[in-house]
């Protein structure tokens, strides 16, 4: 599944509902109740991460869920881009 100047993006990586050692990567804080994959989809467009979207995959921790995720460019590190996303992911949902 790697992708060279790709990162992966899981929205259980927003889930405020999730902790930490569950797999959420952000704080809680910029975390969102439920992240869905177009709303990720649409921030990384604002911030111009040349995103792309694979619907039908689960999470290796959890299979059951099909969540899809999203691959953006990397143009930080994957910690940088995640805080990126999630402040423009809570903007985009207080509208």
């Amino acid at each position: 599944m790697r992708k060279t100047g790709k990162l992966v993006i899981w929205p259980l990586y927003f889930d405020a509902k999730k902790t930490r050692s569950e797999g959420r990567r952000v704080p809680e804080k910029l975390a969102v109740k439920v992240p869905k994959t177009d709303l990720i989809l649409k921030a990384a467009e604002t911030l111009k991460l040349n995103p792309s979207i694979e619907r039908d995959a689960a999470h290796p921790r959890n299979r059951r869920d099909i969540t899809g995720y999203i691959l953006v460019d990397k143009k930080n590190s994957k910690t940088k881009t995640l805080k990126k996303l999630a402040k423009e992911i809570r903007n985009l949902s207080s509208k």
